[in-house]
């Protein structure tokens, strides 16, 4: 093989090797440039699980009988902004209702309650309780957006929530309420009643997160959880000696649009 073959191959395998790289490079950025940053809306139709309720029992409260969710539905739109093909963010409005119904069995449990003849007593009530909870938000939900496959879409972040409308409300039974505290006069309970709707913060705010499968083309089923970090009582209120926070699951749908 004489010096020009030589190096008429050597060129031939460099030019080669050359237009291959520019090939793959320019693939690379084709597969980069490929996605656009893009804006989503979606509407979100669900129902809220859960309770408004401590972290934990206090001690006050010595045996749950029974717990039942309210009807709460949740409406809303969300609008997202994805950066890249995984990563994005949201900003929402929704309408939620959120409540429970408890009965339970309570011993020296702080409270304020109105008997049948109109007079009201505060202290130390033992026996049994009925409350039910009914509140509706606006609530505006911010998240940042995982979205690591066409299937699958995670979201967290936090939210703020106003109450418009307020129900917490009950009646206990079958005790005795000690007036003023655990030493005062016993005053026997055969029913009386309390409402506390008109006590609840207006003003709400959590964390929130969850995730969404694609089930459809525009189509996702979704599960989020708002976890209240705000009580929904203030702290110098008397009808209840513990904090309270709103604590829900909301299970439903969402359709891109």
């Amino acid at each position: 093989m004489n010096i020009k073959t030589k190096g008429l191959l050597l060129g031939m395998v460099f030019t080669t090797t050359q237009l291959f790289a520019q090939d793959n490079n320019g693939q690379a950025q084709t597969k980069k440039e490929a996605f656009k940053p893009v804006l989503e809306h979606r509407i979100l139709a669900g129902f809220n699980f859960g309770a408004t309720a401590p972290v934990s029992l206090p001690n006050t409260i010595r045996k749950i009988n029974s717990y039942w969710p309210e009807f709460c539905p949740s409406l809303g739109y969300e609008l997202s902004y994805r950066a890249t093909s995984k990563w994005g963010a949201a900003v929402g409005v929704k309408l939620d209702y959120k409540g429970m119904g408890v009965k339970d069995n309570v011993q020296y449990f702080p409270t304020i309650i109105t008997m049948n003849d109109g007079g009201s007593f505060a202290g130390d009530f033992t026996g049994e309780n009925k409350t039910t909870v009914r509140n509706a938000y606006v609530s505006f939900p911010v998240s940042a957006v995982f979205t690591p496959n066409d299937n699958w879409r995670f979201n967290l972040g936090g939210y703020v929530a106003w109450l418009f409308s307020s129900n917490f409300y009950g009646d206990v039974t079958n005790g005795y309420i000690r007036e003023g505290g655990s030493t005062g006069a016993k005053i026997n309970v055969d029913k009386a009643t309390f409402d506390f709707g008109k006590e609840m913060r207006t003003f709400d705010c959590g964390l929130q997160g969850g995730a969404a499968y694609r089930v459809g083309r525009n189509l996702s089923v979704n599960g989020n959880l708002a976890w209240g970090l705000r009580p929904v009582f203030n702290s110098d209120f008397k009808g209840m000696d513990f904090p309270m926070y709103n604590i829900y699951l909301t299970l439903g749908v969402a359709y891109k649009i």
